[in-house]
């Protein structure tokens, strides 16, 4: 025969999983709050880096932007004032392809919407060289089109 079901222990059992889980997504909100400023600075330095090298003592790279778009988990935008002009730039970091596989890109965006490659972050030597000599390169150019409708210039 059947045994009776008791609906105490029942609902008992599911109330301490609801709550374990409930503290795993507490911690797990929390871990990425507190993580969030760290990535925020260390991108901000990736591409005071990457603009470094591309023009060395050029570029002053200050607060981050907010992106208002869906490719805000793949992208970073930062603003970056140019010191021989002094304009405001906004400066990019986005995942791009390459035959390596995806590696951070920089591009920088003026007043009037238009991009420019700056380069790879976190590639260097022959790597960077191969990438760097491809003018042809289709993703670039791509990329160069459509940064500018991603962070609404």
């Amino acid at each position: 025969m059947r045994e009776p079901i008791s609906y105490k222990k029942f609902f008992m059992n599911y109330g301490i999983f609801v709550g374990i889980l409930a503290v795993l997504m507490g911690l797990l909100v929390y871990v990425t709050k507190i993580t969030q400023r760290s990535w925020s600075k260390n991108l901000r330095k990736s591409v005071e880096l990457v603009l470094d090298e591309a023009e060395p003592s050029t570029w002053f790279v200050t607060n981050e932007l907010r992106i208002s778009n869906a490719f805000t988990l793949s992208a970073a935008c930062y603003e970056a004032r140019n010191k021989k002009d002094g304009q405001i730039y906004k400066a990019v970091i986005i995942s791009t392809q390459t035959i390596y596989g995806p590696v951070p890109s920089v591009f920088t965006v003026d007043k009037d919407g238009q991009a420019r490659f700056m380069g790879y972050s976190n590639v260097h030597g022959r790597v960077q060289n191969q990438l760097m000599s491809d003018t042809s390169n289709k993703r670039i150019q791509y990329w160069t089109k459509k940064i500018p409708y991603i962070i609404g210039s």
